[in-house]
């Protein structure tokens, strides 16, 4: 994060700490640490996941095809911080996803509701979400087969709709393929950014004939974020501060 080490250690100390205090069971994951998807969903979990600064919960599984011990979270940071020294913080969804019995007629789904959230420390340091990003590596083929992922995403603190994402390969006719989509709320909607969202992810992959296919390895999840104005300047100037000293 922005400003000095000793700064960093700090609040990430006093992240974690308030952190257990609201969610004593959380699991803290650095980037490319997982955690089976099976054994945060089973009863008696808190479901609740630490990346960085921000606090992931998850809320619900469903799905009559897969099964959740099929698939893992791993926690995503990104390499480099944006301008104000902050970076993009998510997850990837990783394992067998598809239409596990070709040519039956039937889609098969996936539904996964969780809410992200900025750690009380940070979020009084300034830190709001900007945007989301959902990017998928899937495949079909042969006419009428497709694999997709359609979320919808929603300001938990005033229940308000924001916008859907979407990420495909269609086989087609038409063909149609989008493998990644992010949306800037602050650029759609303006304001200061948001502390949480909730999102609804529906995972569907339908393979039309016995010889074909539907499927994906992994769905990333990321969330950019922005200070709050005011805290910016001072953000980005301390990030200048720093690129020079290094120079």
């Amino acid at each position: 994060m922005p400003l000095s080490t000793s700064t960093r250690r700090f609040l990430g100390t006093a992240a974690l700490l308030i952190a257990s205090q609201a969610a004593s069971a959380a699991i803290v994951l650095g980037n490319g640490d997982s955690i089976n998807l099976g054994t945060l969903m089973a009863s008696g979990s808190d479901r609740t996941v630490i990346i960085n600064d921000k606090m992931f919960h998850f809320e619900s599984f469903a799905s009559s095809q897969m099964q959740a011990s099929s698939f893992s979270v791993i926690g995503f940071i990104s390499a480099n911080p944006n301008q104000y020294g902050l970076y993009n913080v998510g997850f990837d969804l990783v394992g067998p996803f598809g239409d596990g019995n070709p040519g039956d007629g039937e889609v098969h789904e996936m539904n996964l509701q969780y809410e992200v959230s900025v750690l009380p420390s940070y979020y009084a340091q300034g830190v709001r979400l900007r945007d989301a990003r959902l990017t998928f590596n899937g495949s079909a083929g042969a006419d009428g087969s497709y694999a997709r992922v359609d979320e919808t995403v929603i300001d938990l603190d005033t229940n308000t709709f924001l916008g859907n994402m979407s990420v495909y390969d269609i086989f087609g006719p038409p063909p149609s393929t989008r493998y990644s989509q992010d949306v800037d709320f602050v650029d759609l909607y303006g304001g200061p950014g948001y502390r949480a969202f909730e999102v609804n992810k529906d995972l569907k992959f339908f393979a039309s004939t016995q010889n074909d296919f539907a499927t994906a390895s992994f769905v990333r999840q990321e969330f950019s974020q922005v200070p709050s104005p005011g805290v910016g300047a001072l953000l980005a100037a301390a990030c200048a501060m720093a690129r020079r000293r290094r120079s």
